[in-house]
């Protein structure tokens, strides 16, 4: 990997040095300091502290869920495996607000957050993804991590804009995974093999999936590798012509997936910590697309063209952490280099095909705070240098468009957030600030347009901190999405529909009002959260047909109007061992303004109607149940229901509602565990996407799975 020679660097290498000779003198006396005195850790090790969930999201050290003035969620590892949420899709079911925006394939999936992501994976993401402390991005295509759950410590979800601390990409909110470090004591060793059976599909689903932790120098340099292969056989059927009953080949959305990641943990001084890590994902699929039908599932007149959807990525990152006495210095350096991309035949004989090559530079460097006084503070800087240049070709009997083209961005920002404990620190007030500059150019072969954004965002929080049991706040903050770069194909097609466009977008712009609660019990055994907001958003960006039906480009639809209630409730009941948890979202979404081109061309659209690609409700209902069944065997047990709301699709139709029931039941001995996993109980079909040929087309869930899933957990 090729590291930028850039001040930040330079600055990170100075602290380093500086850190490790204080860390050298320090005496005896120094180190027998409070806790409270002690710089806070900035890793991700601390998921608990004394039965406090901890959570680093806001930057400046670990600090309680409970007392951090943010609509925020955070999940154990375990938790998510006791609950069988294995990805990222599985994961949206938890978060208020939350869909899949658009599934592409297994290696392109997006997600929409609070009507954010109207465009869905198009332009940069409207959710912002970190991986530990370096932003997955893809340059103008806003897919999440293809991220297999095994080694995850734990996860943050974000709701709501974020632009101060995260940037351009968190216009909706951000996910964090947090993935475990090695142990710089002992060696630990996790164990994973599944094996399962699709209703429909031609075999069994298995996956094989391990981690391992090795100290090189006992309490300074550990390594750490994970890794797995999955494969699932196809459950849907391909018809070379019209569906007539009698498939022409069987269980072809085969899918398979390879992933392994390796971290090296340095620790020379107590205060400095050196992270490097690499992290190869491999997410193959077999067809793809929207289907014919979903029950029963098939593909139709693919005149026996290859359909797949294929994805290989390499993320490389260096984190470096430096503790002062008052102050902590982290820099997170990273490059992402991959290829992904769809292959999809069209009816009746011709494809449209479209690869992507994206490449991205991040580097962050940040100072925070960690004295004990009322004043916190943190600044920072950050930049981005990024391509994605695209391979895209449309062929039918009467087109065979070529629309190869490249993005590149290079863009650099600065932030900061400062707040102070008043009343003894049950009064909070916080402002923070950013300074966005991006350069991006659109080249293709007849086209090359630079546009240069300059945008601040800024956020003013009050929280009101009266007990350890009570926390109430209220925000405002802004976040935006730079503009989505299309080709002059695309430009040109909405042109020619009357919707005026170009190669690139305006940026969209969003400004929330919210105001939260979270209230607990003394014992804990209850807690209680609410969020209500209202978001105004400029400028959407959006999927827009073209007079050419295969087609589709984006343009500024207008502005809207997003009010919602988010809450969560989790209780462990009197009943020994048994926890209940509800979370959802209610939701309304609607245009305040719509360009009156867009509006003549899609007459559904008008002031008034729901946001495309949002839903008006989501929930989901968990009860988890552990108990002794001997001195050394415990039993476990989790049931699920989640429902996801109908939404308006640009085509101007709309995805029914759907549920999803999921259960897991288990015994755990020691480090063994086996559990009997199932998914989609009532196997549900959806869709959850709805294209234009009828009520029926679409992708939905993953027919009814059930299986067997035996783990070995020695940490």
């Amino acid at each position: 990997m090729r590291f930028h020679n850039n001040a930040a660097t330079l600055a990170l290498v100075a602290a380093v040095v500086a850190g490790a000779a204080q860390a050298q003198s320090t005496t005896s006396g120094q180190a027998s300091a409070t806790a409270q005195d002690a710089p806070a850790e900035t890793g991700s090790a601390a998921v608990h502290d004394a039965g406090e969930v901890v959570v680093t999201a806001q930057k400046n050290g670990v600090q309680s869920l409970q007392r951090t003035p943010l609509a925020i969620q955070a999940f154990s590892g375990e938790d998510l495996k006791e609950r069988n949420v294995k990805s990222v899709d599985d994961l949206v079911s938890l978060v208020p607000g939350a869909l899949e925006g658009q599934r592409q394939s297994v290696a392109s999936r997006s997600y929409n957050l609070r009507g954010a992501g109207g465009s869905n994976a198009n332009g940069d993401s409207p959710i912002g993804y970190y991986l530990d402390d370096v932003p997955f991005v893809v340059t103008n295509f806003g897919i999440a991590p293809p991220v297999r759950f095994l080694d995850i410590e734990r996860v943050e979800v974000l709701r709501g804009p974020q632009g101060t601390l995260y940037g351009q990409g968190s216009s909706g909110g951000v996910f964090i995974f947090h993935t475990r470090d090695p142990n710089l004591d002992k060696v630990q060793f996790i164990g994973e093999l599944e094996g399962s059976q699709t209703k429909g599909a031609g075999g069994l689903n298995y996956g094989i999936s391990g981690a391992v932790s090795i100290p090189i120098i006992k309490d300074m340099l550990a390594v750490r590798v994970s890794g797995g292969h999955s494969y699932n056989p196809g459950w849907a059927d391909e018809y070379f012509g019209a569906y007539d009953g009698t498939p022409d080949r069987k269980n072809v959305n085969v899918v398979r997936n390879d992933d392994i990641r390796a971290v090296v943990l340095f620790k020379p001084a107590d205060n400095v910590k050196l992270r490097a890590q690499y992290w190869h994902f491999r997410p193959r699929q077999q067809f793809l697309g929207g289907m014919a039908s979903v029950d029963p599932p098939y593909y139709e007149n693919t005149a026996d063209q290859p359909s797949f959807g294929n994805g290989d990525f390499k993320l490389y990152s260096f984190t470096a952490n430096v503790d002062f006495k008052n102050f902590s210095v982290t820099s997170a350096t990273s490059q992402l280099k991959g290829n992904f991309g769809i292959n999809i035949p069209l009816s009746p004989s011709g494809f449209f095909s479209s690869q992507f090559y994206p490449k991205m530079f991040s580097e962050e460097l940040r100072v925070n705070s960690t004295s004990s006084g009322p004043l916190h503070w943190l600044v920072g800087a950050a930049y981005q240098d990024g391509k994605g240049p695209q391979a895209n070709q449309l062929l039918n009997p009467t087109l065979n468009i070529n629309a190869d083209n490249n993005t590149l961005t290079k863009n650099w920002a600065t932030f900061g957030e400062v707040s102070y404990d008043l009343l003894d620190g049950k009064l909070v007030p916080l402002v923070g600030l950013r300074y966005f500059h991006d350069k991006r150019t659109f080249a293709d072969a007849t086209t090359r347009n630079t546009n240069t954004t300059n945008v601040t965002t800024w956020r003013a929080n009050l929280s009101y901190l009266p007990t350890d049991e009570l926390t109430v706040f209220i925000t405002a903050a802004t976040g935006f999405r730079a503009g989505i770069v299309q080709s002059a194909v695309q430009a040109d097609l909405l042109n020619q529909s009357g919707i005026p466009a170009s190669t690139q977008l305006k940026p969209e712009r969003s400004t929330n009002y919210e105001i939260g609660l979270k209230w607990r019990t003394p014992d804990r055994n209850l807690t209680v959260g609410l969020n209500g907001y209202i978001t105004k958003l400029r400028d959407l960006q959006t999927s827009t047909p073209t007079i050419n039906t295969s087609v589709s480009g984006f343009s500024n639809f207008g502005d809207a109007t997003t009010k919602g209630i988010d809450f969560e409730l989790h209780w462990r009941t009197p009943l020994e061992g048994l926890t209940l948890n509800a979370v959802g979202n209610i939701n309304d979404s609607k245009f305040d303004r719509v360009e009156p081109a867009v509006q003549a061309a899609l007459p559904y659209l008008r002031p008034g109607t729901r946001i495309v690609n949002t839903i008006p409700h989501n929930w989901r209902l968990d009860a988890a149940y552990t108990t002794a069944i001997s001195s050394d065997v415990e039993g476990f047990a989790n049931v699920a229901w989640s429902r996801s709301g109908d939404r308006l699709q640009t085509s101007g139709v709309s995805a029914r509602p759907y549920s999803i029931v999921t259960s897991t039941l288990g015994l755990r001995k020691g480090p063994y565990e086996l559990a009997l996993v199932m998914d989609n109980l009532t196997d549900e079909r959806g869709p959850t996407i709805v294209g234009t040929t009828g009520p029926f087309s679409g992708a939905g869930p993953t027919p009814r799975t059930i299986g067997l899933r035996f783990r070995v957990n020695m940490q």
